[in-house]
């Protein structure tokens, strides 16, 4: 089974993501955020290709969409690695990889 990294530029997007919740609607759900988050990419580690690189944003980054975010990784036979997480509802041209 592959391991599961989370590059520091995936922590503080992650990071972000959690205190938007908390500030909206509480610290129990940005805890299942986090918990529902770690899950997973716990599940994509294990099924890597179920996400794709044709998704429209500038990386050659897998992606695959989690919730209202889409989650950007790399992987090989030893681990993947988790490096972004952002809004789907952002303008794909504005982010920047």
């Amino acid at each position: 089974m592959r391991r599961v990294i989370y590059a520091d530029t995936f922590v503080d997007d992650a990071d972000r993501i959690a205190a938007e919740i908390e500030s909206r609607f509480g610290a129990r759900h940005a805890d299942a955020f986090r918990d529902d988050l770690n899950w997973f990419c716990e599940v994509v580690a294990s099924q890597p290709r179920i996400a794709k690189r044709d998704h429209g944003y500038c990386t050659t980054l897998y992606g695959i969409l989690h919730n209202v975010n889409w989650i950007f990784f790399q992987f090989d036979d030893a681990e993947a690695r988790f490096v972004h997480i952002v809004a789907s509802r952002r303008e794909k041209r504005n982010i920047r990889f």
